[in-house]
């Protein structure tokens, strides 16, 4: 394979005479993308058109923030990949990580870094409801949704009849559970409601959030070059054919082989789904000593939207997943393994923002020279003390990952959510 690579004169050509052999050639069909998200049985809602276009005019709707300036693309921003070009996120207040993609989270099979949450409803929920986000309560999104005469009958199609939130007495302007703070006005309300109201709260606003997921599951990215390299190996053309330079060849050679990258960068999507301690430098705009995914389970399992609460439409798969989670100390300092797909829309790079720039997240990788803040290190990692060649052939491998652009429909609100 190394002397069939170096007989190949023009490195900026499409590298015909390059081969992969049979083992990388298997490691890398495992990344066979599937333009079909997997079903989520916990949200009946999740593929139905209607209840997507309702959840898409409010993925833009800033009125569903305190300050009414504030949407879900404040952060996860359209012309950004859906993900955020900053460290941190500004909305009503500073977020404490990195803001995520949501291109192909319908893929996931946790959201969020650290896992708090198992399905795509349950990540929808949470950012209404940060102060540092949206800034607002259970009750403020369903007294506009009420009072909004497109909403309400968008919302009463697809769901049936809301709450009667006109009866003041019942269901106050504002509202939820502050568990931490009892003193919280909003907390005040919610406990002042009966448990009845509150049940029937809860399950409209979530249905609302299975409705935002519904949108967030057609943010699916179209196949990219190394799809269609992909397509000629498994017709039998070794070389992969012209869609990657010969460099990117050579990064994805690497990838799946001396680089040991693909153990955790693997699937579809190029995720295990799972969480790892990558020993990251410090990030000046989080928690560098955050336990991540230990802490994560704590606030998942506690979570009364989680897939296996009352609110999930059928519990059977999360409480497979949930039942079979075990926490250990080994999970202090992990964070999930993000996806590799379209990379080039969603700088900074790490759950911290730490790398502005490809070559920085690969050359991380390359040397491994800093220590752990917090827990101990993914065993797998050694330094790979690649030379600058190789750093650049990896990088370029990583850029042949980025589809064609999302349909620009979807980047904007609609003009009902009818």
């Amino acid at each position: 394979l190394i002397l069939g690579g170096c007989t190949d004169k023009s490195p900026s050509d499409t590298g015909e005479l390059f081969n992969f052999g049979d083992t990388t050639i298997s490691r890398l069909l495992r990344h066979q993308y599937d333009a079909t998200p997997p079903i989520d049985p916990t949200n009946a809602f999740a593929d139905n058109d209607d209840a997507a276009k309702l959840g898409q005019y409010l993925f833009y709707d800033t009125r569903l923030s305190e300050d009414g300036a504030q949407s879900c693309a404040t952060c996860h921003r359209p012309d950004h990949g859906f993900a955020d070009d900053t460290t941190v996120s500004t909305a009503i207040g500073t977020t404490t990580r990195h803001t995520p993609t949501i291109v192909n989270s319908a893929y996931n099979r946790w959201f969020f870094w650290d896992g708090r949450c198992d399905t795509l409803w349950c990540q929808a929920a949470a950012p209404l409801e940060a102060p540092a986000e949206h800034g607002s309560s259970r009750l403020e999104v369903l007294h506009l949704v009420f009072g909004d005469d497109a909403l309400h009958a968008a919302y009463t199609q697809l769901f049936g009849s809301l709450p009667d939130l006109g009866e003041s007495d019942r269901f106050p302007a504002s509202g939820r559970p502050v568990p931490d703070d009892t003193s919280d006005p909003d907390h005040i309300a919610w406990t002042g409601m009966s448990e009845s109201d509150q049940e029937e709260v809860n399950r409209a606003f979530i249905n609302i959030v299975k409705s935002i997921a519904a949108f967030e599951r057609k943010l699916v990215q179209p196949a990219a070059p190394f799809d269609r390299m992909l397509d000629a190996l498994e017709s039998g053309d070794a070389s992969g054919g012209k869609a990657l330079s010969l460099s990117a060849k050579r990064g994805a050679e690497l990838f799946v082989g001396d680089g040991v990258c693909w153990p955790c960068h693997t699937g579809p999507t190029f995720s295990n789904k799972e969480f790892h301690n990558v020993a990251l430098p410090a990030s000046s705009e989080i928690d560098n000593e955050s336990e991540g995914r230990f802490t994560g389970i704590d606030m998942l399992l506690s979570n009364p939207f989680n897939g296996q609460g009352v609110y999930s439409d059928d519990t059977t798969d999360a409480e497979i997943k949930l039942g079979y989670l075990i926490q250990s100390p080994e999970q202090i300092g992990t964070f999930k393994t993000p996806g590799l797909r379209n990379l080039l829309d969603t700088p900074p790079y790490m759950h911290g923002g730490h790398f502005d720039t490809l070559t920085e997240v690969v050359e991380h990788y390359n040397q491994m020279d800093d220590p752990p803040l917090s827990g101990h290190r993914e065993e797998l990692l050694l330094p790979l003390l690649w030379t600058e060649q190789q750093v650049s052939d990896v990088v370029a491998f990583l850029e042949s990952l980025q589809g064609d652009p999302i349909d620009d429909a979807l980047k904007v609100q609609p003009v009902s959510p009818l």
